[in-house]
């Protein structure tokens, strides 16, 4: 903008033939081109320099308008734009991992809290008249209420043995096609000999005949 700024001064500045009031000081022009930047009134700025004479003032205009707004002030925007993302995605992952510490330390109070009342229940367990440690679980089962947390570990809902599923059901359509395109060679292989048996067997049928 200092640049255009000395441009714009030496080149429409002039106090007799040019615009003083926007051109004829350094402050003015700074000022001029803060508008063109800002693309507000840019158009009664160039008729302005049109009206008297300047017409090769548009290709400075034009120039300017296209570095100024276009260009840098647009960059400008676009990197404020992509730090607020920045800061939002670290915002988002801080309160991710804030939540995942809490939910682990929920858990482990729960665990903690079943491991001492299934201890409770092993210590009470001879007190009590049920002979088998099931039953005194499923006793316990019938006392808990639908807002008590329970923490399991079961086999069939861990990620790994999804995975490990997922995986195996892959290998075994794998084997099944390849045992298809086995069974399909087999089959055509069977075809064939069969036709050449029954080629065979008439070329034979018709020799016979032929000689008798």
């Amino acid at each position: 903008m200092f640049v255009f700024a000395i441009m714009g001064y030496y080149f429409f500045g002039d106090p007799e033939t040019g615009d003083p009031d926007n051109w004829g000081d350094l402050g003015s022009a700074l000022f001029t081109l803060f508008s063109l930047v800002t693309v507000d009134g840019w158009t009664d700025l160039q008729s302005k320099l049109d009206v008297l004479g300047f017409t090769s003032s548009r290709i400075f205009t034009i120039v300017f308008i296209l570095l100024g707004y276009f260009i840098f002030f647009n960059m400008f925007i676009g990197v404020v734009i992509m730090e607020i993302q920045h800061s939002t995605k670290c915002f988002e992952k801080e309160l991710q991992t804030e939540r995942e510490i809490t939910l682990a330390q929920k858990k482990q109070e729960i665990i903690k809290k079943q491991q001492q009342e299934v201890r409770q229940l092993i210590q009470n367990q001879t007190t009590n008249d049920l002979n088998k440690f099931s039953e005194l679980v499923e006793r316990f089962r019938k006392t808990l209420r639908h807002s008590d947390y329970l923490v399991t570990d079961d086999l069939y809902t861990s990620l790994s043995f999804i995975d490990i599923y997922l995986t195996s059901l892959d290998h075994q359509d794998n084997t099944l096609q390849r045992l298809q395109q086995l069974y399909f060679e087999t089959a055509c292989t069977l075809s064939h000999i069969l036709e050449d048996d029954l080629t065979e067997g008439k070329t034979q049928k018709e020799s016979r005949s032929a000689s008798l």
